[in-house]
């Protein structure tokens, strides 16, 4: 397993408790999968330069999983406009190992760590009822973990180094259409 650190621009950011993906019951099957997971962190992480992509690929990330790109083209406009989509379980998943004759636990679920790195003197845990939720653009460091040799990925830490306030989609015109008073 090999972590890593890396400057990266975020999309689709629900890393905390209060607005992780808990899929659709009644969806699509990936919505009903995610559902009946109980639900996941995840966000886009666009990459800051081509050496990104490249050292995880030397280092031997898998590039096709089940015949799906892992760096996926994305938005032109974040980072290089390729991104990785790191997820991690919501709830806990604790898996013991032995290491030289001592047993170790470690969760492989959970929240993220997220932690406010805008004053690096003075980091703390990143607030979401104080400091917002994370919307799309924001620059983090962010730390991940690749396992199975290549063919897994998991989001383990972000640290926000510039915040974008997070903007909910506005309502089109014909919304209006369709609401009933």
């Amino acid at each position: 397993m090999a972590k890593y650190a890396m400057e990266m621009v975020l999309e689709y950011a629900k890393i905390f408790p209060e607005n992780a993906d808990m899929g659709n019951a009644e969806g699509a099957s990936w919505q009903k999968k995610i559902a009946d997971d109980g639900g996941q962190y995840i966000v886009n992480a666009y990459f800051t330069s081509q050496d990104q992509i490249d050292q995880l690929v030397a280092d031997g990330l898998q590039e096709v999983i089940l015949g799906n790109p892992r760096i996926i083209e994305g938005n032109a406009e974040f980072g290089i406009g390729k991104y990785l989509k790191l997820k991690r379980p919501v709830p806990d998943v604790i898996k013991t190992f032995d290491n030289k004759g001592k047993d170790v636990e470690v969760n492989y679920g959970g929240a993220p760590g997220v932690v406010d790195l805008r004053d690096p003197e003075n980091k703390r845990w990143w607030s979401f009822s104080d400091d917002g939720a994370i919307g799309n653009g924001t620059k983090a460091m962010v730390q991940f973990e690749v396992y199975s040799r290549g063919a897994g990925v998991r989001l383990v830490n972000v640290g926000i180094t510039e915040h974008v306030a997070y903007e909910p989609t506005s309502n089109n015109a014909d919304d209006e259409l369709f609401k009933v008073a």
